[in-house]
């Protein structure tokens, strides 16, 4: 008897800040599901993310972590086996700023944009993030929408 199909998943700077400040309100949240995802109990995989969203978290932990942390979260990322880390190229980040340019009314980053073009070519329909940007852009927000932690 096999679980439920995998379901792909992208995961955002958001949560990956989340596991590496023990004092953000979703760190327990984080641990959970990023648990679920690598015992095999939650049924995400491949799981994704981007070098733009790295980039992001390691900018956002040496502002709000220090340097030492910045590098930690970045490293555990960059050498696990659960994450598979996606280039922003050229026809990616075209695409991304086509959508940014597109998106007058909304306050939606470029890194946002640019994992949404990249999720879109993968077919992938949720995002492990903690902001309604994902919402807005067509994606199902992990775990707030799926009901997993």
């Amino acid at each position: 008897m096999s679980g439920p199909e995998p379901t792909p998943l992208f995961v955002d700077t958001g949560a990956f800040y989340a596991r590496a400040d023990e004092d953000d309100k979703h760190h327990e949240t984080v641990k959970r599901v990023f648990d679920g995802i690598r015992t095999g109990d939650l049924a995400y995989r491949p799981v994704y993310t981007t070098q733009a969203v790295l980039s992001e978290l390691a900018t956002l932990c040496l502002y709000k972590l220090g340097h030492d942390d910045a590098v930690r979260a970045l490293t555990a990322v960059r050498e696990s086996e659960s994450f598979n880390t996606l280039p922003v190229g050229r026809s990616a980040f075209e695409a991304a700023a086509g959508q940014f340019g597109e998106h007058d009314d909304q306050e939606i980053s470029f890194v946002d944009h640019t994992t949404a073009t990249l999720a879109d070519e993968r077919d992938v329909g949720h995002v492990f993030a903690f902001d309604s940007d994902f919402r807005t852009l067509g994606f199902s927000l992990v775990p707030e929408d799926v009901n997993v932690a």
